[in-house]
């Protein structure tokens, strides 16, 4: 059994909550209010800036002039081309770049964005692999799901079509391939340290959901 599948399959009980959560189901029957789906966006775009700086610290710390090449096109893919999906959808709710731009993180953002720095700026490439890829395998396999129940005439569509699409599909087989090279290259105690990231990255995937479905705010305010 390769590393990847492992650590998924000893992820089941997180990823089968995150497909039953009530976000998820919502939105895939296109029930799933307005309101909750704009502060997901909001704290997506915020979240994928500093996803962005994890990809670009990967790809300072690979090994091979592909891994270097994968990563520094994942961080470009993060701002460019996911940017594209979240302007869409929050210029119909009268978000601007600005109010973008200037975004609380909320705590379930800010903690797995930390999380992932701190990975990036004292963990190895192999350990920060592990934190990386939860977000590509996780959105893939959530994007799958819903693609193959979501309702007709979906106001999330376009949501759907970006995480279900071949080219989405492509690039998370890549990152599943880096991540079995870095284990296979690992020592003992790396590799845990890589199972551990991976399955608190999927825990935080479900954090942001629930986060933005409850509408979770910081407890005390300044």
């Amino acid at each position: 059994m390769a590393p990847s599948e492992a650590i998924w399959n000893k992820a089941t009980p997180i990823r089968q909550a995150m497909l039953a959560m009530p976000f998820n189901v919502e939105l895939a029957a296109g029930t799933l209010s307005r309101e909750a789906f704009k502060r997901y966006m909001l704290q997506d775009a915020v979240y994928l800036k500093g996803y962005a700086r994890v990809l670009a610290l990967a790809a300072a710390k690979a090994p091979t002039s592909n891994e270097i090449l994968a990563f520094s096109k994942a961080a470009e893919t993060a701002i460019v081309v996911e940017r594209a999906l979240h302007a869409g959808y929050l210029a119909q709710f009268s978000v601007s770049a600005s109010d973008v731009e200037t975004a609380e993180p909320s705590p379930a953002c800010a903690a797995y964005v930390n999380f992932m720095l701190a990975e990036a700026s004292t963990g190895s490439f192999a350990t920060l692999v592990g934190a990386i890829l939860p977000c590509f395998w996780v959105y893939r396999e959530v994007g799958l799901s819903i693609k193959g129940r979501a309702a007709a005439d979906n106001f999330y569509q376009a949501w759907i079509d970006t995480y279900s699409d071949e080219a989405f599909g492509a690039a998370t087989e890549q990152m599943i391939a880096v991540y079995d090279r870095a284990h296979h290259g690992a020592a003992a105690f790396e590799r845990a340290l890589m199972e551990a990231a991976f399955v608190r990255c999927c825990q935080y995937e479900w954090m942001f959901w629930d986060s933005a479905y409850r509408g979770e705010t910081w407890p005390i305010k300044a």
